[in-house]
């Protein structure tokens, strides 16, 4: 499957702390978007859409245009696309009766190169197995099976260096490598039902794999970025876990937050966030989410999302955008670094994986399959930054505000007479009211996304402001 790189277990301790040495010194992580950084990175996981094209499914655009997806995606604002790879997935096969070949390597390269294309980052997530690896399996593929622990080791470390070089050759470097997907109970097993941890065992499979990233950056002046992946419940236990045993030369924490199955408020969303970031020093990033617009099927395949759990939100499309502002919200305040909405546009089709065909999950992706699969209010969450700039409506051409975002004051300039402001938080509760012409001073609040109203006889002009 892979061309070996000359790698031994043996040195591979001494190379990796030169390597993460150096690594250190040249790499930073700034999400930047036209040359601008952002407030967040918000992207999607597209991982199915080149099988779903190849078996018929259709996206359209806005105006009811079919077109491609990767362009409806980058233009609606999405900054980076996910994709996952599978060792060798045709060892598994689908519902249909046929060996699955969605994201073997040339798959993911196809799918990077449509999304660069586009102008989007890429993200990389390692599963380390032929099918599916998720909390309750952590299956090996069938070609390590029965090595000994240093023959694993190496296979580890070629492997990635194989996939990565791979992608720098057809022009798709990653900007990040997650290495493992949702790693909350063990790593690379024999068995297909997680056996837990083993350590120093385990630590030594996750610190090859990064070592790999690590000389990748060296020889080419890269920076790859590199990211563990854990569940919203298991984050803060296993950061600590890995810490102590010296899984510690990474960029980014990667969270799971589905909103059917955790048990996390947003606001206790957002003190983990704040919790890891401030406690390992890593980039905080919503690796998955999801939400449902529809209980409603498109096609034979149940769906096996139809709530909101402990939220509470309503299955409707404003309520899909609802929580997904409140999500970016929760992230951005508690200094969080991006969010990546898994399979939005897993809609149905002919596809078949190893459970059924068509698709389990097209009430949870950004396409209406009762409007032709045109865009849903949801797209507007890739402009959730964009959208935290003043813009002046069309009758008020003269009123604007600035700085934004802002530490303390804001000026506000075009009133001719002092006026009503009003100024909320992200979850609409009043946190200032105002009577100003000019100035207001927003110090007291804490770091976040607020709305500022002003009140202008019958009119009133709302606009969202950043306060640092």
């Amino acid at each position: 499957m892979f061309k070996p790189a000359n790698f031994s277990f043996k040195n591979y301790r001494i190379r990796s702390i030169i390597s993460r040495s150096i690594a250190y010194l040249v790499t930073t992580f700034v999400f930047i978007n036209n040359g601008q950084s952002q407030c967040l990175i918000i992207g999607a996981d597209l991982s199915y859409v080149n099988t779903i094209q190849a078996n018929g499914g259709v996206y359209r655009d806005k105006a009811g245009n079919i077109n491609d997806p990767y362009f409806i995606f980058a233009d609606g604002g999405a900054d980076m696309v996910r994709m996952r790879l599978w060792h060798t997935p045709e060892n598994t096969i689908d519902h249909c009766g046929n060996p699955i070949s969605t994201n073997n390597l040339n798959d993911v390269i196809i799918a990077f190169q449509r999304a660069r294309a586009q102008g989007m980052k890429l993200n990389l997530a390692i599963h380390y197995g032929d099918y599916f690896n998720d909390p309750g399996k952590q299956k090996m593929p069938k070609s390590w099976e029965g090595l000994s622990h240093e023959l694993l080791l190496d296979s580890i470390y070629n492997y990635t260096s194989f996939v990565l070089e791979r992608l720098e050759v057809e022009g798709v470097r990653p900007d990040i490598v997650a290495i493992g997907n949702e790693t909350t109970w063990g790593f690379i097993d024999e068995t297909t039902t997680t056996n837990g941890w083993s350590w120093p065992e385990d630590a030594d499979k996750f610190n090859v794999a990064i070592s790999a990233v690590d000389n990748f950056n060296l020889a080419h002046t890269a920076s790859v970025k590199k990211a563990l992946h854990f569940t919203d419940n298991t984050a803060e236990w296993l950061a600590g876990l890995f810490a102590s045993n010296n899984i510690i030369n990474y960029d980014i924490i990667g969270i799971s937050f589905y909103p059917v199955w955790t048990q996390l408020t947003l606001q206790n969303l957002g003190d983990l966030i704040k919790t890891l970031k401030n406690t390992y020093n890593k980039e905080i990033v919503i690796f998955e989410t999801g939400a449902p617009w529809t209980t409603e099927n498109a096609d034979n395949y149940p769906n096996f999302m139809n709530d909101y759990g402990i939220l509470n939100n309503p299955v409707s499309k404003q309520g899909q955008k609802d929580y997904l502002y409140d999500l970016a919200n929760t992230v951005y305040k508690n200094g969080g670094s991006g969010i990546l909405y898994w399979e939005p546009a897993w809609i149905s089709s002919g596809m078949c994986d190893f459970w059924g065909q068509g698709s389990s999950y097209e009430n949870v992706s950004f396409f209406d399959f009762n409007n032709g699969n045109t865009p849903l209010p949801a797209f507007d969450i890739f402009n959730f930054c964009n959208n935290l700039g003043v813009e002046e409506y069309d009758d008020f051409q003269s009123v604007s505000i600035f700085p934004n975002p802002t530490t303390f004051y804001i000026e506000i300039s075009g009133l001719n007479r002092s006026t009503e402001i009003h100024v909320t938080d992200y979850m609409g509760r009043l946190v200032g009211n105002f009577i100003s012409d000019k100035y207001i001073d927003l110090g007291y609040l804490a770091v976040g996304v607020y709305s500022i109203s002003i009140l202008l006889d019958k009119t009133v002009i709302t606009k969202r402001i950043i306060k640092e």
